[in-house]
């Protein structure tokens, strides 16, 4: 079994966050198809190089 952590530090891309941030860049905010083809991809893992955290963030974040 796998078991993954999976951190999500972004804002969501729904209706209503871009209602609520409508002065917000698009690539501000995390898409959810790419949320899930993620996970997606984490489920498929090679077993010889499974990862257990997984920080999902929109490119234009700044460090």
């Amino acid at each position: 079994m796998h078991v993954a952590y999976i951190l999500i530090d972004a804002v969501i891309d729904t209706p209503g966050m871009r209602k609520r941030m409508n002065d917000k860049p698009d690539d501000f905010f995390i898409k959810p198809a790419a949320i899930a083809d993620e996970l997606f991809h984490l489920h498929g893992q090679d077993r010889s190089a499974w990862s257990f955290l997984t920080e999902l963030r929109p490119f234009n974040e700044k460090w």
